[in-house]
This record gives structure tokens, C-alpha cells and sequence, in this order.
């Protein structure tokens, strides 16, 4: 297996993309380059193996060798360099050698992406040591706010129910623990179950 020979099939090989059978090209070519050397020579994988690799019939893989022929994409090794490896002739498949000197010039034609300002989802305000109008040096700008980052949250007491005489819970300040002696809430007195001077202080006010 040869990575060099994988890029090439996969980025920079000149298979028109208007074929109607450009997919299936390209996907015989990666096959081959599975199997050739860094240089792109000496391919000779079976065609049951490439219709493996491309889902495709064996059939289909022969017009696709044809039409990377056809193209000058491959072109047939050294018969005799397939045979140091296999040695029963009636079981030998056809070597290629790919033409990885061939490049598409479009390859490198890709629209460019706008700066990481920009993009969606990513605009964000210029921080104040990164602004051209401040001084100090540039900090960096930290996207992700991680679970280290973040302050612990505050311990919260539980929601205690209300003490029954009155409808002051135990968390509430003094001043609420009062029971109302009319409806119009003017008069009241301390509740003698939660408020702390209800013993002391008692009566209406």
C-alpha cells in the first residue's frame, strides 16, 4: 500500500467529473493505488479483489481499467515483474502502473474560505487586548469554556414547605414570619411557631 499513490488517486488525478462513470473511476484508481508502489508502479490486484473494494460487478471494473487506459491514467507493467510474485500464469492478473505525474489543475482551484472572523457562527467581538486601539499583548481567544473554566456553582438550600401556622418557610428573613389577623394584610402578629422573639415579643402590632 502506498499513501503517496492513495492521495493521488483521491486528490490530484485528472478523471473528468462530467463522466458519467467518474465515480466508479476514481474508485478502481484508489483500488490500484492500494497496491502499487510509492512511485505509483506495479499494481497487479485480481479484478475479484477491485470489484471488493468498489462494490462494483467485475464487469464494470473492466471498463473502468479501460477508461483509465483511455485517459492515460494507467498503462501496463512489466508482465514478467508480476510473475516473480505469482507464480501460476493461469491465476496471474494484469500489473498497472499509474501516472501520478498527471495532476488536475483544478484540484487547487478550491473556493477559499473567508477568515475565521467571518465565518458562520464564529463572528466575535474584538476583545480588548487584541484591538488595534488598546495596547498589551494579544490573548488568546478560548472558544471552548471547559468544565475547569467555569466557577463552581453556588451550594443551594433545598425548598423547605412552609411551618403550617405561618406562610414563611425557614429560609425567609424574620420580618416574614408573621401571621395576618385581616384580610387587608394591616394587622399582624409574630408567629409563635418560627418566629425567633414570638415567646418574647407575642401579641398584635
Amino acid at each position: 500500500m502506498s499513501i503517496e499513490a492513495i492521495h493521488w488517486a483521491l486528490n490530484a488525478a485528472p478523471i473528468p467529473r462530467d463522466r458519467r462513470d467518474a465515480s466508479s473511476l476514481a474508485m478502481v484508481l484508489v483500488g490500484l493505488a492500494n497496491h502499487a508502489d510509492p512511485d505509483g508502479c506495479n499494481a497487479f490486484p485480481s479484478l475479484a479483489r477491485l470489484a471488493w473494494y468498489t462494490r462494483l460487478s467485475e464487469r464494470s471494473v473492466r471498463y473502468a481499467l479501460r477508461a483509465l487506459e483511455e485517459l492515460g491514467l494507467i498503462r501496463s507493467s512489466d508482465p514478467e515483474i508480476v510473475a516473480a510474485y505469482v507464480k501460476r500464469a493461469d491465476r496471474r492478473p494484469n500489473g498497472y502502473n499509474l501516472a501520478v505525474h498527471l495532476v488536475d489543475k483544478s484540484a487547487d482551484e478550491g473556493q477559499s474560505l473567508p477568515p475565521v472572523e467571518q465565518r458562520e457562527g464564529q463572528t466575535l467581538p474584538t476583545r480588548g487586548a487584541n484591538s488595534d486601539t488598546t495596547r498589551g499583548k494579544a490573548c488568546p481567544r478560548t472558544f471552548l469554556n471547559r468544565q475547569g473554566n467555569r466557577p463552581a456553582p453556588e451550594a443551594r438550600s433545598p425548598l423547605l414547605p412552609p411551618c403550617g401556622q405561618c406562610d414563611a418557610r425557614p429560609d425567609d428573613p424574620v420580618s416574614a414570619r408573621v401571621v395576618w389577623l385581616d384580610a387587608d394584610r394591616t394587622r399582624s402578629t409574630l408567629c409563635p411557631r418560627c418566629h425567633p422573639s414570638a415567646r418574647r415579643a407575642g401579641g398584635a402590632r
